[in-house]
């Protein structure tokens, strides 16, 4: 019954966002719309479902539902991207940073406060309206009985409509 109350509340949440961004012009993906979504794999949590809703062409939202080891992890990172670091040969490679949180959902419900740092490329060709990420995600875990600090790899990639 909780995986159920999850992925509903993950559903509304993937529902309401897009239409809170502005017109598919605010998009950086050639081809693609403003909604991306897509797998995602790495700690916390084994795997899991990964969104991108771009604001505008430099910040987005991100969300993520992810599952393994016993738990569901819902979280919600918000995301700056820098495209001035790298310059690929084709395509956009921009360098990103943000802030964001983890609930994570087992017998007993733990909150993270997340900062997130990564890489992704965007392919320039408008029949391949995908990115592909890496990042890291140092946590900080606030648990009834005190805290705990960890630091997560995750890569995934999105499919943009």
């Amino acid at each position: 019954m909780k995986n159920l109350k999850c992925w509903a509340l993950l559903a509304v949440l993937l529902m309401t966002l897009p239409s809170l961004v502005k017109a598919a012009d605010s998009s950086p993906i050639a081809g693609g719309g403003n909604f991306g979504l897509g797998l995602e794999l790495g700690d916390p949590g084994a795997w899991g479902a990964s969104g991108k809703i771009w604001m505008d062409k430099d910040n987005a939202f991100q969300p993520a539902l992810k599952l393994g080891y016993g738990n569901t992890l819902l979280q919600l990172d918000y995301l700056y991207h820098n495209y001035t670091i790298a310059h690929p040969k084709s395509g956009l490679m921009p360098l990103y940073i943000g802030f964001g949180g983890d609930l994570a959902l087992q017998n007993v419900v733990t909150v993270g406060a997340r900062g997130v740092a990564g890489v992704s490329y965007m392919f320039d060709r408008t029949d391949v309206p995908v990115d592909i990420f890496i990042q890291v995600a140092p946590t900080l875990w606030f648990y009834s009985a005190g805290t705990q600090f960890n630091v997560y790899g995750e890569l995934g990639s999105r499919y943009y409509f």
